[in-house]
């Protein structure tokens, strides 16, 4: 494939028989094998917002877990919810390989005032409130060791300041996605949040991708409104100890300002000759 980026009319994944088929732009950073994290991510908030709901609601917390690597083949979807009330619906939705699953999430979905409460702007004012200075010139394609440029990577732009890539914390990065995520389906402005907040883990990653991989097994989104607009920012940092577990963070933002904050754990390890990027 030329190094180019998906289509609008592309997508992540289409439907055949209620089970989800990965195309190529799910393809992730360490193993060919395996589905990137936003991919999965994304598919699971697109689950979950087809259950109905009592009253109007919106997604609050998005949280997933990958138990091993996602397999680039068909997977079953599953849904289950857990609370079903007029305030609150908590649902877990699941990827199962054959008989076993694979990654899940667990969302929370809030009602919808049915009239507006008070907002004091002042009194709830933060210094990272403001979204980040947007770049110019988006990042070129890099690669991977033994994937060269992964799949996800051309369903996404990719715009950074304060620094190169893997140049360490704060690192500020600016994406957004060219393609769906479901084949023939528009992703809804949660969904689209879902798939690209995932890179929250590399907005400040320092290591070296040669020597290091740096898996995060879980990804949890938190926001108190939805985004706006194609562009999401992340205002992000890493820290990591000596015994290769280390965690991301992430403010998030829209055009306008700020939107929420991700969070992610990190695997560390040193690279070997075969090694896979299983959890």
């Amino acid at each position: 494939m030329a190094d180019r980026y998906a289509r609008p009319e592309d997508a992540f994944y289409r439907l055949e028989e209620d089970r989800l088929v990965p195309g190529p732009l799910c393809g992730g950073p360490w193993d060919p094998e395996h589905q990137h994290g936003g991919a999965v991510s994304g598919i699971l908030a697109h689950l979950v917002e087809l259950v109905p709901t009592a009253t109007p609601m919106r997604f609050c917390r998005h949280t997933v877990e990958l138990m091993r690597g996602v397999p680039m083949r068909t997977l079953t979807p599953e849904v289950e919810v857990l609370r079903d009330g007029r305030r609150l619906q908590v649902v877990r939705a699941s990827l199962v390989d054959d008989s076993t699953e694979v990654a899940r999430a667990t969302s929370v979905r809030m009602r919808v005032a049915d009239s507006p409460n008070p907002v004091d702007v002042d009194l709830t004012a933060h210094v990272d409130d403001e979204p980040p200075l947007f770049p110019a010139e988006p990042e070129p394609f890099f690669s991977m060791p033994g994937i060269g440029v992964p799949g996800f990577l051309r369903a996404v732009e990719l715009r950074r300041s304060g620094g190169g890539y893997r140049t360490g914390a704060p690192g500020i990065l600016w994406l957004r996605m060219h393609c769906r995520v479901v084949e023939g389906v528009d992703p809804s402005p949660f969904v689209l949040l879902a798939t690209v907040g995932d890179m929250l883990s590399m907005a400040a990653q320092y290591l070296d991708p040669e020597e290091w991989m740096t898996i995060n097994p879980d990804l949890t989104i938190q926001t108190f409104r939805d985004p706006v607009g194609k562009w999401i920012g992340l205002l992000g940092l890493h820290k990591n100890d000596s015994d290769g577990i280390g965690m991301s963070e992430a403010v998030l933002y829209d055009a306008s300002g700020r939107i929420g904050r991700g969070t992610s754990s990190i695997l560390i390890e040193a690279r070997r000759s075969g090694s896979g990027g299983s959890p």
